[in-house]
């Protein structure tokens, strides 16, 4: 016999006096986890194992909170490590294409940066003054006096041999020249033709003879030019040489520690000491065509000496302990960095200075949290994490880089040492996934924290549970709840999970109903969060998604969709189902209907037949047709023509909790007695007939109260529902007291007699034998077999 359920057993309540406090401000605000002891312990050895390959995937439903819960727990063990080092990129002399990595101690990179800013602002400042000083201008000039010396005592010297010969050296546009002279001047040319011949050959072999001596001088000026401008070389350099000395000494003693920094700083120092003049012209504004302008030649001044800064991608100055880092747009560039571009005549160039740090960079010697599924929509972002975890190093590409596009001038920076851990977060579809499509997955994350859906309400829990609530109220800064309001909480928490021995742990729920409850306290201009501004959100979450059930119910109340709520009716039974359609989930009644004549044994699903029927629904009837077989027909053949459908059903069918239904109408069919249309039936069976627990029990039992308030309570409605449902009942408070005041009523059943016992009674009358009923199946399933042998038998008799 079934078994009418008490108001007790079909909601749970909380006892607000017995909770201990009168509001949450006696409480001390915990840090908004629940339980989770399995995923604390998982996540405590993972962070524990030094070990390649040891990161954590965390498991669990985004409602539950697992970043919050994860970075709650990784922040005080980050604040007892040391902060990592700042991460450095530095222009390579030696190969511009490859800039260089320079770590250095936390706080370190940024008076790097700041000490070389300095330093190269002191070189453009000081190298052109100390160039352009008194004291370089006259060792200039002293070079330059010394070439014209030479070239003074040349010039006498050969006047000296000139006027030896009667010659003398005089100056021309093409240089010097020397011709005869008398009585100190030069010899006319009607003159030297009066001379006789002897003395014309004589002038013009001496004139031949210091033609031939200049032309001998003048080969060696090229090479006293050339000296000159060594020497002014060496004075320049000497000069720069002494001021970057100056300048790069404080470098020097401060840095001489750090293997990467020292190297940069010489190789600065002697490219610097290279491009003295260049830099002396860029400051003079003197590069380039004439006429540039001065703020272009500024430009060009500054894009030179942009090679001589630290691009410092991470700086850890400021930090507590390990960085916990959570990137929630997990892209290829936010991840491992990426380098930013400028564009010069139109075409896309870069430099050390645009490279741009990724998440992994800021993460690393600490945590990096990350969304599983967000991880995998961004291209390459995947691949690429990967290979950083396993190669231990983090290398800033580009998806031209990786898809082999060279269309603009381009780096290969120099990777950066990786040493993280990894906490990918995500739910247990992506989870299985991973698993068996990516071979690297269970190399690269060893370790699962499964985060539970629900805990157990016993005291230990329910206080977590109010400790929680005060903790929400402090992060999100509204009015404390009340006692009865918590208690309000803790019921509808263990009706998420339907389950009346457990709370949801999913307290992402929870605080929205907290916020919009708090709204509703401030309406009303009370101070606290009270049960009845709790309760009055759940109703308003529930009204503003219910426009469709409120359709569904009116249809099957003004006769549209026929569902019988009073009499009976032979091979009909009130079945019940879920429907959800995005946050709505709600009960509606379907009438089931069952026909059933002689013939050969056949049990049509008629959902099946026209391709309505799902797998379990189809295994569902099956089970029907068999256990109607192996109950009734045990000694014969089931002489039996049968078929079962969901009326007024235009969209698929698929569950088994229609079975005790289904079974029910079909006796009813097969006997010719009424089922009771005042009452609904769910629940699985076995080929054995016993009821089996079925899901959405809370909504089913509601849907189908709520037609029959509206079609009027006539006080013998009800429900029947499996035993093992019993835990899964936390019903409205509204259909608590109707049955309080028996105007509906919910039984529990065990078996499929037992739902027969029920069922095929009158309204109000006790429940009958199921013994009888099933006496009357098997009589008339025996009488179907006993017709059909005669008709068989007459068929073969007749001529």
């Amino acid at each position: 016999m079934s078994q009418r359920l008490t108001p007790e057993q079909l909601r749970r309540q909380a006892d607000a006096p017995s909770l201990g406090f009168a509001s949450t401000a006696d409480l001390e605000p915990g840090a908004g986890r629940l339980g989770q002891m399995r995923a604390e312990q998982a996540l405590d050895f993972a962070m524990d194992m030094r070990f390649e390959g040891y990161n954590l995937y965390a498991l669990g439903a985004p409602q539950i909170g697992i970043r919050e819960f994860v970075h709650a727990r990784l922040a005080p063990r980050a604040r007892g490590h040391d902060v990592p080092e700042d991460c450095c990129y530095l222009h390579n002399f030696a190969d511009p294409s490859n800039p260089r990595v320079a770590m250095l101690p936390a706080g370190m990179g940024r008076r790097f940066k700041h000490d070389v800013a300095q330093f190269v602002a002191g070189v453009r400042a000081t190298l052109p003054a100390a160039l352009a000083s008194d004291e370089f201008r006259q060792a200039t000039a002293e070079l330059h006096q010394q070439l014209q010396q030479r070239q003074m005592a040349d010039t006498t010297e050969l006047q000296r041999e000139a006027e030896k010969l009667g010659l003398t050296m005089l100056p021309t546009p093409n240089g010097f020249a020397f011709a005869p002279v008398v009585d100190g001047k030069v010899m006319e040319q009607e003159q030297f033709a009066a001379l006789d011949e002897a003395e014309r050959t004589r002038l013009g072999e001496a004139i031949e003879q210091m033609s031939q001596r200049l032309m001998e001088r003048l080969r060696d000026y090229p090479r006293f030019h050339e000296e000159l401008v060594r020497k002014q070389t060496e004075l320049t350099r000497e000069t720069a040489g002494r001021v970057l000395k100056s300048l790069v000494a404080r470098l020097r003693s401060r840095y001489q520690t750090y293997p990467a920094a020292i190297r940069f700083i010489v190789e600065a120092e002697t490219n610097l000491l290279d491009n003295t003049e260049r830099i002396v012209a860029l400051e003079r504004g003197e590069m380039g065509a004439a006429g540039v302008p001065p703020a272009a030649a500024a430009a060009a001044a500054d894009q030179f000496f942009l090679q001589y800064q630290v691009n410092l991608i991470v700086d850890n100055a400021d930090l507590d302990g390990a960085p916990v880092v959570y990137e929630s747009n997990p892209s290829l560039d936010n991840l491992v960095g990426k380098l930013e571009h400028r564009f010069e005549y139109g075409t896309p160039v870069t430099d050390f200075n645009m490279i741009r740090g990724g998440a992994l960079h800021r993460a690393n010697g600490g945590y990096l949290l990350l969304d599983a599924d967000r991880v995998l929509q961004k291209p390459f972002a995947w691949e690429s994490l990967k290979r950083a975890i396993a190669d231990r190093t983090v290398r800033v590409e580009s998806v031209s880089q990786l898809l082999n596009m060279a269309y603009s001038v381009s780096l290969d920076p120099e990777p950066v040492p990786l040493a993280l851990k990894v906490v990918l977060m995500g739910d247990r579809h992506i989870y299985q996934l991973l698993r068996a499509y990516d071979s690297d997955f269970d190399n690269l994350f060893k370790i699962v924290a499964d985060f539970d859906d629900y805990v157990p309400w016993d005291d230990v829990h329910q206080r977590e549970y109010a400790v929680m609530l005060a903790g929400v109220v402090k992060a999100s800064a509204i009015r404390h709840l009340s006692a009865g309001a918590v208690a309000s909480a803790l019921e509808h928490s263990s009706r998420l999970v339907e389950d009346r021995r457990r709370l949801s742990a999913r307290v992402k729920d929870m605080e929205d109903i907290l916020r919009e409850a708090d709204q509703l306290a401030a309406n009303d201009g009370a101070d606290t969060i009270d049960d009845r501004h709790v309760d009055d959100v759940i109703l308003r979450r529930a009204y503003r998604v219910d426009r469709i059930r409120e359709l569904v119910h009116e249809s099957i109340t003004r006769g549209i969709t026929l569902v019988d709520t009073s009499g009976s009716k032979v091979g009909q039974i009130n079945g019940l189902s879920v429907v959800q359609i995005g946050k709505l989930t709600f009960g509606q009644p379907s009438r089931i209907t069952a026909t059933s004549r002689l013939g050969r044994g056949e049990l049509i699903d008629i959902e099946r037949e026209a391709k309505l029927g799902g797998k379990i629904h189809s295994k569902a009837v099956m089970i029907v047709a068999n256990f109607i077989g192996a109950r009734y027909a045990r000694e014969h053949p089931l002489s039996l023509h049968a078929s079962l459908v969901f009326e007024q059903s235009y969209g698929g069918i698929e569950g088994d909790s229609a079975s005790i239904a289904e079974v029910c109408a079909l006796i009813s069919s097969i006997i010719d007695r009424p089922l009771r249309q005042d009452l609904a039936v769910t629940g699985s069976m076995d080929q054995h007939g016993a009821a089996q627990a079925i899901g959405g029990a809370n909504e089913k039992i509601e849907g189908f109260f709520d037609v029959c308030r509206v079609q009027g309570l006539t006080g013998t409605q009800g429900v029947l529902i499996p035993q093992g449902n019993l835990d899964n009942l936390m019903l409205r408070q509204d259909v608590v007291d109707a049955v309080t005041e028996g105007r509906f009523h919910v039984y529990a059943m065990r078996t499929v007699d037992d739902a027969m016992a029920t069922l095929f009674a009158a309204p109000g009358a006790p429940d009958v034998d199921p013994a009888e009923v099933n006496r009357a199946v098997s009589d008339r399933v025996l009488e179907l077999h006993e017709t059909y042998l005669a008709l068989t038998r007459g068929s073969r008799d007749a001529p």
